[in-house]
């Protein structure tokens, strides 16, 4: 994603907060905001994340994106790693509600870990062919990991 020192960043779908960790490392003036549902998944990645969060470098909230409350063309970049965010819902309205949260020239990268390479290239096909349909421009990317897993990657850039 390519972070820079002064980015804000919306994390969909947080878990253990990981990424907010790798993230908030490349952080001065920005910072991440990381939002799950679960209540567990929000306490350990607040827990990994304290230095961070103490920092003013990373929030951890409970929510869900749906009801969130987050501030509207405020966002450089936006993520969300293997959240079926899209495919369960109204992806048209979720997709809009990410449209309404990227401050000019911020972008959305949908990431997903899939277990062969055929998964891969149907999610990478059918996140494309959603984030176009709704008005993004878009390029992909994977790679194979240990035991054949294979990350991908849609970065979505909304076309105004």
């Amino acid at each position: 994603m390519a972070v820079t020192p002064d980015d804000q960043v919306l994390e969909i779908g947080c878990g253990r907060g990981s990424a907010v960790s790798l993230v908030a490392e490349h952080l001065t003036n920005g910072r991440i905001v990381a939002i799950d549902r679960a209540a567990t998944m929000v306490r350990l990645a607040t827990q990994r994340n304290l230095s961070h969060i103490d920092a003013g470098r990373a929030e951890i909230r409970r929510a869900g994106f749906e009801s969130a409350d987050l501030p509207t063309d405020h966002f450089t970049k936006i993520f969300a790693v293997n959240v079926s965010l899209f495919w369960l819902g109204d992806a048209a309205q979720q997709i809009a509600r990410i449209r309404s949260l990227l401050a000019p020239g911020g972008r959305l990268y949908v990431f997903g870990e899939r277990p062969t390479e055929a998964h891969a290239t149907a999610n990478l096909a059918a996140t494309e062919v959603l984030l176009e349909t709704h008005g993004f421009a878009t390029t992909t990317s994977s790679a194979t990991r240990g035991q054949g897993q294979v990350l991908t990657c849609v970065i979505g850039t909304p076309i105004r």
